[in-house]
């Protein structure tokens, strides 16, 4: 049975264009390289200048868009070399931290959604149900419920922060050119 917040976290990710399960199965995958990669970025930081990086953070969120689009059974490989890539982005954990804030700050259930995710993915040896049950004070049923729904917004709002992003530099692109 979903909660009604997973039911709103559903209908928002179906207005969008998405099956649920696929938002949650993507967002997982990336959130696990996550995990698994702690700290490899720093490994893998090449040394690009300003104009660098916005060049990659462009292309990264285009090849993100073109993937999420992609059929699941289709793209799995590809989509998870590229949440690969991602995770290696010095720049993405700044990205992955912004949309956090905004989950944190927008709805109900936000910050705990916010704690989950960066319990469970975003520190080196990640916390488990029951210790996070315990912390919450709510029972692993609960928890691992309330991490579905965190996943799943924090896919969604992925999706929408990139799209609002890539809309904002093709009107940029427009105006430059209309000049």
């Amino acid at each position: 049975m979903l909660s009604r917040n997973e039911k709103r976290i559903d209908n928002l990710c179906i207005s969008e264009g998405f099956e649920p399960k696929d938002v949650y199965d993507l967002t997982k995958i990336l959130l696990e390289h996550y995990r698994n990669g702690f700290g490899t970025s720093e490994l893998f930081r090449f040394n690009l200048d300003e104009e660098g990086i916005k060049r990659q953070k462009a292309q990264m969120r285009r090849d993100f868009l073109e993937a999420i689009k992609m059929p699941m059974e289709e793209s799995k490989e590809y989509q998870d070399r590229l949440y690969q890539n991602l995770r290696d982005c010095p720049w993405m954990r700044q990205v992955l931290d912004t949309i956090l804030d905004a989950i944190g700050a927008s709805i109900e259930d936000g910050p705990l959604y916010k704690r989950i995710i960066e319990n469970y993915y975003l520190q080196s040896g990640g916390r488990s149900n029951e210790d996070m049950a315990r912390v919450e004070h709510l029972s692993t049923a609960s928890i691992e419920r309330k991490k579905r729904e965190a996943i799943k917004f924090l896919g969604i709002c992925l999706y929408r922060f990139a799209h609002r992003r890539e809309m904002e530099d093709v009107e940029e692109i427009s105006y430059v050119g209309t000049r």
